[in-house]
């Protein structure tokens, strides 16, 4: 992704948003750029900030969401990757997600009077904690 349009960083927003406030999501999981990316932010010296900020002002990324505009009719498909809390069903969890992350992307994309473009959301559990 080399930059984010505000649409992009809308979708990216609402799913994981949505995603957190499922029962039973411990958390979204960061992927290994993610990882990578936040150790070498903590080795950065002493005001090396503003580089970052800058930076990260023209890429939005959230842990354990991706999301990729569809060619064609302009839909979305997202892939959300979490931990589920230790008690929960994970295929109930990730019915939930998958539920809840299409609905809050419709929502975010869709103007009044506009049919709901198609989103198509994978959810991987990759812990459970």
């Amino acid at each position: 992704m080399s930059g984010t349009t505000p649409e992009t960083a809308r979708v990216l927003t609402a799913a994981a948003d949505a995603a957190r406030a499922t029962p039973g999501v411990a958390f979204l999981r960061p992927g290994l750029a993610d990882m990578v990316r936040g150790a070498a932010a903590r080795r950065l010296p002493a005001g090396a900030g503003g580089a970052v900020a800058a930076w990260g002002a023209a890429r939005t990324r959230i842990a354990g969401v991706r999301a990729e505009r569809l060619p064609g009719a302009g839909g979305w498909q997202l892939r959300v990757h979490l931990a589920v809390r230790r008690g929960h069903q994970a295929l109930a969890v990730t019915r939930a997600v998958r539920a809840a992350v299409t609905s809050a992307v419709v929502e975010a994309v869709t103007e009044p009077g506009e049919p709901a473009p198609h989103v198509g959301v994978s959810v991987t559990v990759t812990d459970i904690t």
